[in-house]
C-alpha cells in the first residue's frame, strides 16, 4: 500500500531521508495551488503512522489547495481532500515537483 515504506529510525524524526536538501520547506510554507512531493515527516512514530494512514508519506505527491472556510490547510492526496491543522503541517517537509 505504501510502496515498501518503512519507518527506519526509532527516535525523533522517523520518516524519510536524513538529508532533506535545501529546497525542503514545511507544508505550511508551500504555495497554494501547487503540487509538492513529501520528502520527510518530522516527528515521532505516532505522527508518522497517522500521516501514513492518511496517505501522506515520503514520496507521495500532494496538491496544496487554496484555503477556504477557515481551514488552516487543505490538501488533495491520492484523489481525496484532507484538512490538516497548522501544527501538523509544520511536521511535513515538502519540495516542489518538477
Amino acid at each position: 500500500m505504501f510502496g515498501g515504506w518503512k519507518c527506519r529510525e526509532r527516535h525523533g524524526c522517523c520518516c524519510g531521508h536524513s538529508a532533506e536538501g535545501p529546497q525542503s520547506v514545511p507544508l505550511c510554507e508551500a504555495a497554494p495551488g501547487k503540487r509538492v512531493k513529501v520528502m520527510r515527516i518530522v516527528g515521532g512514530r505516532q505522527v508518522c503512522a497517522r500521516m501514513a494512514a492518511m496517505g501522506i508519506y515520503p514520496g507521495a505527491e500532494v496538491e496544496l489547495l487554496p484555503q477556504s472556510c477557515g481551514a488552516p490547510c487543505l490538501v488533495r492526496v491520492h484523489g481525496g481532500t484532507l484538512s490538516l491543522g497548522a501544527g501538523l503541517t509544520r511536521h511535513i517537509m515538502v519540495s516542489p515537483t518538477i
